[in-house]
């Protein structure tokens, strides 16, 4: 049921509710950039005040431009998928709370109670200001109140930050909202009926809206036409079909809304890259990876899981590219804290492995085994190149893996010679971020990719590869780094540090950040220990080195 163009005017009675600004973002775009996801654990607000933006939110993607809002809820992740180099973003995260009964003894300070799931606007999507010249102004005088040392100003950018949500709120009424709820309507309709013959007229005739400005509404909500929309839903479940070999590929096409099979056949291979036939025989062997490290093992062996834990923020690569391919996912939320969830999943379906890995606690060990057969990964004293091959050799894939790191160790020599013009005789270090503190910091991955593959001369010298020790801002500054590589965790609190330390003057007056060294690297890959992380490693320290590219940290 599509439901037609109405005004609509409901909003939430803002006085319900007490506010308190947690933290301001300013981010400016680097065409090609991504922002990693995070996870809120606060109300958000993302306002784009130009260029554009691909944001993910959960499992949700909506493409925000100049002048719009998003609203998300403590607890979920958000990230970008892809921004241009003329965006400037404001990220808002802040604290709704919930007063005693006016009038009751319990209106003051101790009668106030944390309120996590208040939709104070539309959940999912976003809100257009129109060209509002007040916006850009109002988010510039916050963020530049926020970042100041000095208490009144603080103070003041809470007030600031009141007179936003109010501006926000007078958007969300004024503009109109018949229009947005419209186009999500469509959508909801083209998941519940792409078997159908749709269109975008036809859509837009139900809806009493103009072909062409219904198009325009849905691409600019979606950042997709109609017709791939469609023809995605359409694929997807053709994927899903495809893993239950009692149907035939004519029964999938008309399954899906292909009446032509033969049409429906180019149409996959043009869209995936393999014929429909090529895709089927890939899959047959239903394998868990239960582990999201091991996903990048079996990827370097062209065997795609069955089953395993994806998550947009994380294992964002997998989830970005690969959730559909994957037909059952498991839970990745903070690296395996739903395992008995999983384990419950696991023993729903029929599969034929599951790979894990051997530092397994007995108890999930034991469930899993009555499950299906394990092959256990060994993960202490193993590099990443032994556990590939070990993999590789129970699964019959030894050649795979062979061919695979022969790729791989080409690719690391010509990376290797490629950077030695740009930082020959240059110094590097690694450093973490937690809360307000610092850690010196090598993993496995950075210590093979950065210093055995690619031959990086590291600042600080351990006698262990992997390292990670607390580290004060003048004894970073004593290391005398040319090159500054920060693994920042991607939560509230620690980035409001992070933001509060660009403007100590111990740390600006550190040599790498005074010439602009200073790189923060994204979790997703280099906190996998995986051949597929590897790779992506490589790729991305040759990218980031080898070309005047900006950091993502401007200082």
């Amino acid at each position: 049921m599509l439901d037609k163009v109405e005004s609509e005017g409901r909003g939430i009675k803002l006085d319900q509710y007490m506010y308190r600004l947690r933290s301001v973002e300013y981010v400016q775009g680097i065409s090609g950039e991504r922002l990693d996801q995070r996870l809120a654990s606060a109300y958000s607000l993302v306002i784009v005040t130009n260029g554009h933006v691909r944001l993910e939110l959960d499992h949700v993607e909506a493409t925000l431009d100049g002048h719009s809002v998003y609203f998300g809820l403590p607890g979920q992740t958000f990230g970008t998928a892809e921004c241009n180099a003329d965006l400037e973003m404001y990220i808002i995260h802040f604290d709704v709370y919930l007063p005693g009964q006016v009038g009751s003894e319990s209106e003051n300070l101790s009668g106030f109670q944390p309120a996590m799931d208040v939709e104070l606007f539309p959940r999912q999507c976003k809100i257009d200001t129109g060209s509002e010249p007040n916006l850009p102004a109002i988010c510039r005088e916050l963020y530049n109140r926020w970042i100041r040392p000095c208490s009144r100003d603080r103070f003041r950018s809470q007030i600031e930050f009141q007179k936003l949500l109010l501006h926000i709120e007078l958007y969300r009424m004024q503009q109109t909202t018949g229009t947005t709820h419209a186009i999500v309507s469509a959508k909801r309709y083209i998941e519940e009926h792409y078997r159908e013959p749709i269109t975008a007229g036809l859509l837009a005739g139900r809806l009493g809206l103009s072909p062409k400005y219904f198009a325009e509404l849905f691409h600019k909500m979606y950042g997709k036409s109609v017709t791939s929309y469609v023809t995605e839903l359409r694929l997807r479940e053709a994927k899903r079909l495809m893993l239950h070999s009692r149907f035939k590929l004519r029964d999938i096409a008309h399954r899906v809304g292909y009446a032509d099979e033969f049409y429906f056949s180019r149409k996959f291979k043009k869209e995936i890259g393999v014929s429909p036939t090529s895709y089927m025989n890939s899959r047959r062997r239903k394998l868990v990876a239960y582990r999201p490290w091991i996903i990048g093992h079996l990827l370097a062996l062209n065997v795609m899981p069955y089953a395993a834990p994806l998550h947009p923020k994380w294992t964002e690569s997998y989830y970005r590219d690969y959730r559909h391919e994957i037909p059952i996912h498991l839970s990745a939320y903070r690296y395996n804290q739903d395992w008995r969830m999983n384990v419950v999943k696991l023993g729903r379906l029929a599969v034929d492995l599951i790979v894990t890995t051997d530092d397994l606690e007995e108890q999930e060990k034991r469930a899993l085994g009555q499950i299906a057969p394990l092959l256990c990964l060994p993960r202490k004293e193993t590099n990443w190149r032994e556990q590939l091959q070990y993999l590789a050799a129970e699964l019959g894939e030894t050649w795979q893996a062979g061919k695979w790191l022969e790729a791989y160790e080409h690719k690391a020599r010509d990376a290797r010679k490629r950077l030695q013009p740009y930082v020959g005789g240059k110094t590097f270090v690694g450093l973490r971020m937690v809360g307000n503190r610092l850690y010196l910091h090598c993993n496995g991955g950075m210590a093979d990719v950065l210093y055995r593959d690619l031959g990086l001369s590291p600042a600080y010298r351990s006698e262990t590869p992997t390292y990670d020790r607390p580290i004060a801002v003048e004894e970073i500054d004593r290391l005398n780094a040319d090159y500054m590589l920060m693994l920042i965790r991607r939560d509230n609190d620690t980035l409001a540090h992070w933001t509060k330390l660009q403007y100590d003057p111990q740390w600006q007056a550190i040599a790498a950040v005074q010439r602009k060294r200073v790189y923060e690297l994204p979790s997703d890959p280099w906190r996998e220990y995986s051949a597929h992380a590897m790779l992506r490693m490589l790729e991305y320290a040759e990218q980031l080195l080898t070309a005047d590219h900006p950091s993502l940290i401007r200082i």
